[in-house]
């Protein structure tokens, strides 16, 4: 009996002894605080007030009327501090499920919703995404193959900008976007950043068929002009937080 006893007394020793660094462990770990986020496509301009609704479609001799854009793999990316040392430091939007946007159709800006998740509170500095070839809809749709697609007119003329770019985009902003409670966050295509350094006498309907192309295949020899928007990708996304939500459409 004596035995028995003894090593039921050890045991309880034991057992208690595992459940106060339990409980240690716990009081020294609290938990984390999280918020929900999303990410919503939108267009702007640049030299527009940070909270202002964009209504111009005129840039240049360029009057947009379409733009779609195809994209995935869309990570929030945290600026890390010792604070933040216990949180992960990337919050996945989208993943392997390539989405395509349509943030303008028949002069109708529209707002869509890219993804929601679940973020940790604190201050992130980094949105990443790939553009990515559409290859989800029929061959003779005007997006196939395509990962950027806008229509315009052109000094009355009409056209179209094809662009088949895979590539990753790193969305810098220095001052950061600071998560503390339910929030939108908007990945905003500056419409005058992507048109930037277009000259007029870089453009033109070459082959004289009524409409002014330019895109990858270069039909109408506007090639230079295809390099000067795909170089300004990088530079003409930025995201903003959620100054402006009313009224807006979504169209996924």
């Amino acid at each position: 009996m004596n035995t028995t006893r003894k090593i039921g007394n050890l045991l309880l020793a034991v057992s208690a002894g595992v459940l106060a660094v339990a409980c240690t462990e716990n009081e020294e770990t609290p938990e984390l605080a999280q918020s929900e986020v999303s990410i919503v496509a939108s267009v702007g301009s640049s030299e527009a007030d940070p909270g202002a609704r964009t209504t111009n479609l005129v840039y240049g001799n360029f009057e947009i009327s379409d733009i779609k854009v195809s994209l995935d793999n869309v990570k929030l990316i945290l600026r890390g501090t010792t604070e933040d040392s216990n949180k992960p430091s990337i919050v996945q939007i989208r993943n392997n499920s390539p989405q395509l946007l349509t943030l303008i159709e028949d002069g109708v800006i529209y707002e869509p919703i890219i993804g929601t998740a679940m973020a940790y509170d604190g201050v992130y500095g980094k949105l990443d995404f790939d553009l990515v070839k559409t290859m989800e809809v029929p061959v003779d749709d005007e997006m196939y193959g395509l990962s950027v697609f806008a229509k315009a007119s052109w000094f009355g003329i009409p056209a179209e900008v094809s662009i088949d770019l895979e590539e990753e985009v790193n969305v810098m902003f220095n001052q950061g976007v600071e998560v503390a409670g339910a929030q939108d966050l908007y990945l905003t295509l500056y419409l005058d950043k992507f048109l930037e350094g277009v000259d007029p006498n870089l453009v033109s309907d070459g082959n004289g068929d009524g409409l002014v192309e330019v895109g990858p295949d270069n039909v109408d020899g506007n090639g230079e002009a295809y390099e000067a928007i795909t170089a300004n990708m990088q530079d003409a996304m930025t995201l903003k937080n959620g100054e402006f939500k009313k009224d807006k459409k979504d169209k996924s």
